[in-house]
């Protein structure tokens, strides 16, 4: 862990860190990566996430402690880039600099999405697997990737990661972060649209917002090439 820069990658909600794979192979070969799953996540035990962001960021701040890992760029995903922006607000040593990809300052449930996520978790309903997350542009091949990578967490830590997401609120933490910040949106993003980005970059003193073309809201995986250039570009720029 002591090559090049470090990163520090936070997964979204239901997620786990196999879904950052493309970013791994990209930066390995010069840089260091560290990503974890988080508690009821892909391959940690449990079936049940925390309550809150704020319990999450306290988890990634032991991870880090436990690990004794140097100052990081932290790259976090929708429910990452909250964690991460907690984190920053805090001042905590470990953030050298903030990547916020396909994140808000606030997320938004409808009651209806929040109905069926709720059947999913009583046996109502199965899985859902969607096309919402994903650009028009994204082939099948992709989609089923990340769809692979759902099942690998259970339906409740994702429902519990959806209520901790709706909760959160980011208007206050966003004038207390101080460290060079890269806000990444998806132009065909529709659970965190690319107003909500313009929000972000508006609200955090000197951050930078780009906007990937033909990316939703998994643009880390929909469109890696264009995004591990722009954390590539952003991470050599630093002092």
């Amino acid at each position: 862990l002591d090559r090049g820069r470090l990163f520090l990658l936070l997964h979204a909600a239901g997620s786990n860190a196999g879904m950052w794979r493309r970013q791994f192979d990209a930066a390995a070969a010069e840089d260091s990566v560290v990503a974890l799953d988080l508690p009821g996540h892909g391959r940690s035990s449990g079936i049940e996430g925390l309550p809150t962001i704020e319990a999450y960021a306290d988890c990634v701040e032991r991870f880090a402690g436990a690990l004794g890992l140097r100052p990081a760029v932290v790259v976090g995903r929708s429910m990452g880039g909250a964690i991460a922006m907690v984190l920053a607000a805090r001042r905590h040593p470990l953030v050298a600099a903030l990547v916020l990809a396909c994140t808000a300052p606030r997320f938004t449930f409808s009651p209806e999405q929040l109905a069926v996520r709720r059947d999913v978790v009583r046996g109502r309903l199965p899985q859902q697997f969607t096309t919402e997350t994903f650009s028009p542009a994204t082939g099948m091949d992709l989609m089923r990737e990340a769809w692979m990578e759902q099942v690998k967490t259970d339906p409740r830590v994702r429902y519990t990661d959806v209520l901790a997401c709706q909760a959160f609120e980011a208007r206050a933490l966003c004038g207390r972060i101080a460290v060079p910040t890269l806000v990444v949106a998806g132009a065909d993003d529709q659970v965190t649209p690319v107003a909500s980005a313009e929000e972000l970059a508006r609200s955090i003193p000197g951050a930078r917002l780009e906007v990937i073309p033909q990316a939703g809201h998994q643009a880390p995986l929909e469109q890696a090439d264009a995004f591990n250039r722009l954390v590539g570009g952003f991470a050599g720029h630093l002092a």
